[in-house]
């Protein structure tokens, strides 16, 4: 409290001339003196030193104070031993009366300067303080204003000093004033926001805080107003409460199933394991999927949007909240086992395609993808998008079923043009059981029968029977109408069973062919039949481009490679090539440069191909014909 009234006094006085204050000093001294000492001692004059000291206080240092107070009691005892008269007791009571007053006035001094020089540290601090202070009576009006609220305001101290507080800022209160001073007289404090207006218009939020002021008897006396600037934080707030509002409503109004997860638990789990000596999280997840199902357990889902609830049936985004893990298949922990590899891996996001069902027991394909934070982020907030591609993986299906039927026609009516050479090649192996039966009658009619004649003959018709049921076998194959079938399988050897089964074509059309085969070629990942179709397809069209040609320039060269993880499977020959046109349009479906074509072979090929994960394309020859290729993943590298 001392501090406010030095404060109040500080601004109010005027600050007046230290040399003026010595010479009045000075004066009054010397006038004290000589009256102290001219007139009768029981005169009192020797009080007025008091006036000296009080004087000599606002210009000197304490001790300076005291030494003139030490002087003024000596010039009291000099006027008394010179003073005319006979000393009586009278004249020596005034004399020590004297020296209190002084002494006491001396000590009042020095105790009001070490109180004045205190509140002047005082105020010193809140004028280098960056928040603006003032302080005002219970009337509002200011009496003291620091540096930091003429920055803050504009106004300096001399023109607020005096002035209204709330007329001068304008302040808009939160509350009524009247509570405001209620709750600030009964508790001596209160807090909270205001918006202030400056010198030039501007309004300012700021904290402000009030602090009730007493004096000695405890009676209220000013009110310290200490007010911090917050617009640009409240500014920002509201930019952050938009921004979250406007993630709110996309989270709730996009057509999308938005999970909100706290990831913490399952990363903690995984940094667990780490510190165990685990290292290779994929082997230890296959070795232990009870771990898989733990960390599931361990999510912990804060929120889903309304896209949410209505995909996976639930009543409200409470049920759907209390009864997510119903949601859960095995299908769903195998996804959910790449997940945590990627987290473990440090990678930012992670999707794949699973099923889940429905809290009615509906199957459902889904698509998901999750963002994880970059490090050091937490993982309290991870974001899983949720897409339903069930209606999309039926249409698939239906285009794939579609595709196979097509192919299959596609296989019927290319076997159906080779019906001549199909049975050229079925009559080769029923013609030689023939012969080879007639002559074992033969050997076997000698007498004695030539038994070993006889034998060679039945190892000749077995041989030929077992041909016969191969090339009927291949010929079922390829008609049969079975679903896709993907394993493992040797390139090269389901090139030769189309060449087997188009051999009397070949050489029906005076054809060479020709045939270079990888002999270390990796295995692809496939269906037999579809694959064959496709080489079958694309070596009937080179057989076909030759036919414009001389016969002893057709040729047909098949011919396998690797390269980087891929099998390469070319059909070169020397027809007639292939003009830039249809390049472009070759593998485009009802696309045909054939007369009688329906332009559905190659386009077969190509849906077969790049549903294998591979890629198909045709060029021309720099010398004459063309070249058709596939290009296939190897085993390690293919997508089943």
């Amino acid at each position: 409290m001392d501090g406010l009234k030095m404060n109040r006094d500080l601004s109010i006085q005027p600050k007046t001339s230290s040399t003026l204050l010595a010479f009045l000093a000075g004066a009054i001294t010397v006038i004290v003196f000589i009256l102290d000492t001219i007139s009768p001692p029981e005169n009192g004059f020797a009080v007025l030193y008091v006036a000296v000291v009080l004087i000599a206080a606002r210009f000197l240092r304490r001790r300076d104070v005291l030494l003139v107070a030490l002087g003024c009691i000596g010039l009291v005892a000099v006027s008394y031993a010179l003073s005319p008269g006979p000393s009586s007791e009278t004249a020596l009571t005034d004399m020590i009366i004297a020296w209190a007053a002084i002494a006491a006035t001396a000590y009042l001094t020095l105790l009001n300067q070490a109180s004045e020089t205190r509140s002047r540290e005082r105020a010193s601090l809140l004028d280098v303080a960056h928040d603006a202070i003032f302080v005002r009576a219970l009337d509002d009006k200011i009496t003291y204003w620091n540096k930091g609220a003429e920055e803050r305001y504009g106004w300096t101290s001399t023109e607020a000093l005096g002035k209204l507080s709330h007329d001068l800022l304008r302040t808009v209160f939160p509350e009524p004033l009247e509570t405001i001073n209620t709750k600030l007289m009964s508790t001596g404090r209160w807090e909270g926001e205001l918006v202030h207006a400056k010198r030039d218009g501007s309004t300012v939020v700021v904290a402000s805080r009030w602090s009730l002021q007493s004096d000695e008897r405890g009676q209220p006396l000013a009110i310290l107003e200490t007010n911090n600037d917050i617009t640009r934080q409240k500014r920002a707030d509201a930019d952050v409460r938009a921004s979250m509002q406007k993630y709110r409503n996309i989270f709730q109004a996009v057509g999308v199933s938005i999970w909100e997860d706290d990831f913490s638990a399952v990363k903690a789990a995984i940094e667990t394991l780490k510190a165990q000596g685990v290292s290779d999280l994929p082997r230890y997840l296959a070795e232990h999927p009870e771990f898989t199902r733990q960390a599931i357990g361990l999510i912990k889902v804060v929120d889903v949007n309304d896209t949410s609830v209505k995909l996976f049936g639930a009543q409200s985004k409470d049920e759907l909240l209390a009864s997510w893990k119903r949601l859960i298949l095995p299908e769903t922990e195998a996804a959910f086992e790449q997940e945590l590899i990627a987290l473990a891996e440090g990678r930012h996001s992670f999707s794949a395609e699973t099923v889940m069902q429905s809290l009615e027991g509906e199957r459902l394909d889904i698509l998901f993808t999750i963002t994880f934070p970059p490090e050091p982020g937490t993982l309290d907030n991870v974001l899983v998008s949720i897409f339903d591609i069930t209606e999309r993986k039926r249409s698939e299906e239906a285009l794939d079923r579609a595709q196979a039927n097509l192919a299959h026609v596609n296989r019927v009516a290319t076997l159906g043009e080779l019906t001549a050479s199909v049975a050229h090649e079925v009559n080769q192996p029923i013609a030689a059981i023939v012969t080879g039966a007639d002559a074992a009658l033969r050997w076997l009619a000698l007498n004695p029968p030539n038994l070993d004649e006889v034998e060679q003959g039945l190892e000749g018709i077995r041989y030929d029977g077992t041909r016969a049921g191969e090339i009927l076998s291949r010929i079922r194959d390829m008609v049969k109408k079975a679903p896709t079938r993907k394993e493992q399988l040797d390139i090269n050897q389901a090139i030769l069973e189309v060449i087997a089964l188009t051999g009397s074509e070949i050489q029906r059309n005076d054809v060479t062919l020709h045939t270079q085969l990888h002999p270390t070629l990796p295995p692809v990942l496939g269906d037999r039949i579809q694959l064959q179709q496709v080489v079958l397809n694309l070596l009937l069209n080179a057989v076909e481009a030759t036919s414009g040609v001389d016969k002893d320039r057709r040729n047909v060269t098949i011919s396998t490679a690797t390269a980087s993880d891929n099998v390469i499977v070319a059909v070169r020959d020397s027809g007639v090539g292939l003009n830039g046109d249809s390049a472009e349009h070759l593998f485009q479906p009802f696309y045909t440069t054939k007369a009688s074509g329906m332009g559905m072979g190659l386009s077969i090929c190509r849906s077969i191909i790049e549903g294998h994960g591979g890629s198909v394309c045709a060029e021309g020859n720099a010398d004459v014909g063309a070249t058709f290729q596939f290009v296939l993943p190897a085993h390690e590298a293919a997508r089943p």
